[in-house]
């Protein structure tokens, strides 16, 4: 009897052994049990807050606070208030550095059910943490994140901060890299600093989009790397400036520029001049350029200017005039978006390559014209909000020219003028709507590039009407040197006196 019922104890002892669950190790377990459940990965808790290990070696290792999978949840007397995250942790006779912020251990997502959820409004962040994993700090309700002298953080991951609730920011020297939409959405930060001595290198994808209230931002001379879109809808950036000595960026006056100057990266939506010209180094104008900008009026791209980037010129609102250059070779996706005063576009002749939508939402622009060598257009070319088109004029005399069925999404009432039947005939049989078409003789057609429009008033050219070279009382066409060989000069030769024809 008594051999059956050591039996039986063994056999439990054994069922309960492998019946153990995989539940969080509270701070004040055992030691015999501490040692030999904490190991990588293993789930710890202790004061409320989930920490999960990260490495061990022997007596030390190091933890991330959170479990990475659901945020820590504050009590009632901590709501509103500050909170420092821990520098160690100590279970059983072993010591835990915490070197990560997990990720959504400190994200906000409001109850389904109503129930408060209590939230610090100022979180520390210890000198030992190293990396803000990927959204860490996802709507934080926080409005100020310090971190304490000495921090260690070298990354902050893709949207750790996004749609927080921050309103200011000193990111710590230490830092190398800030991810993609790192802190977008946070519509509330004012203030997003850089320590001195940064080391930061690489800021990526929209890291600062979205952020409606950021005035001001200056880069630090160590950023090399800088992903696209970075101020997209950044609706209240007044100028961007780069620190003195960075060798990969500069800022003149307040617009972002790669360091030669040949890409133009942000054009802040709150600067607030009326007129602009890009600089004649200038070669691209990079994603979302000049997007939301509320003051530019009129725009002078220079010579030289190949590539216009997607979304470009969205919601520029008080935008009337565009000069394009003849060096343009590509127009992207949506470039010319809710321009809501644009009233007429000249697309140059060497324009090559357009992306869908290319134009959309133009409600007043009167007139475009289409240049010489432009021989194909995609389909959604032009499309959207054009209450006050009236004319298309396409200047192409190929029999190459092509369209597709959807290129034009236009009222019927605006008049196409061509320069053949051919492309007539290319145009009947591709709209949707009944446009009238007129093919106008070649002869009668203006170059717009290069005929010069009469100077208001005066029916007469700008040129006509150069001013006179100082000390002569002539213009400079008046004096122009003499023609080889003849004692006349140039304009001598080319037009008869008024009155002796």
């Amino acid at each position: 009897m008594k051999k059956r019922t050591v039996l039986s104890l063994t056999t439990a002892a054994v069922i309960l052994a492998a019946y153990v669950p995989n539940e969080p190790i509270l701070a004040n377990t055992p030691s015999s049990e501490v040692i030999k459940e904490t190991k990588v990965g293993s789930i710890i808790k202790q004061n409320n807050i989930k920490y999960k290990v990260l490495t061990v070696e022997g007596n030390i290792g190091t933890v991330q606070v959170g479990n990475g999978v659901t945020p820590v949840q504050f009590e009632a007397g901590q709501d509103g208030k500050s909170f420092t995250i821990p520098t160690k942790i100590t279970v059983g006779d072993k010591v835990f550095t915490v070197t990560e912020v997990a990720s959504e251990a400190f994200s906000y997502y409001p109850d389904e059910t109503g129930r408060i959820i209590y939230y610090p409004s100022s979180i520390t962040i210890p000198s030992s943490i190293k990396k803000i994993q990927k959204n860490g700090f996802h709507g934080s309700k926080a409005k100020t994140i310090i971190f304490e002298n000495g921090s260690q953080l070298e990354k902050i991951e893709d949207k750790a901060f996004n749609f927080s609730e921050l309103e200011e920011i000193e990111l710590p020297a230490s830092l190398e890299y800030i991810g993609t939409s790192a802190f977008s959405f946070s519509q509330k930060l004012k203030k997003l600093t850089f320590s001195s001595s940064s080391k930061l290198e690489l800021i990526s994808h929209e890291a600062f989009a979205n952020l409606s209230n950021l005035e001001k931002l200056t880069l630090p001379k160590s950023v090399k790397t800088l992903g696209s879109n970075l101020f997209k809808n950044t609706t209240s950036l007044k100028h961007v400036d780069v620190e003195e000595g960075n060798e990969s960026f500069a800022s003149i006056d307040g617009v972002l520029f790669s360091k030669d100057k040949t890409k133009l990266i942000c054009y802040p939506s709150k600067k607030n001049d009326e007129s602009y010209k890009t600089p004649k180094e200038t070669k691209e104008l990079t994603s979302y350029s000049f997007d939301k900008n509320s003051y530019l009026k009129r725009l002078e791209l220079n010579d030289g200017l190949e590539k216009i980037g997607t979304f470009a010129f969205e919601d520029a609102i008080k935008l009337e005039e565009i000069s394009l250059p003849n060096s343009l070779e590509t127009i992207e996706r949506l470039a010319f978006y809710r321009n809501l005063e644009l009233k007429e576009l000249i697309l140059p002749d060497n324009v090559k390559n357009f992306g869908k939508h290319v134009m959309n939402g133009l409600p007043k622009l009167k007139r475009l014209t289409i240049g010489n060598n432009i021989n194909s257009l995609p389909s959604f070319f032009l499309s959207g909000s054009l209450d006050s088109l009236k004319e298309i004029h396409i200047k192409n005399k190929s029999t190459e020219f092509s369209v597709k069925k959807d290129t034009f999404a236009i009222p019927e009432t605006v008049k196409f003028y061509v320069t053949s039947e051919h492309i007539k005939d290319v145009l009947k049989s591709n709209l949707s709507t009944s446009n009238d078409i007129i093919v106008e003789k070649v002869d009668n057609i203006k170059q717009e590039t290069n005929v010069d429009k009469p100077k208001e008033g005066t029916g007469k050219t700008e040129t006509d009407v150069t001013k006179p070279k100082e000390g002569t009382g002539k213009t400079e066409t008046d004096v122009t040197k003499p023609k080889e060989g003849t004692g006349k000069t140039e304009t001598d030769v080319a037009k008869p006196k008024e009155g002796n024809r």
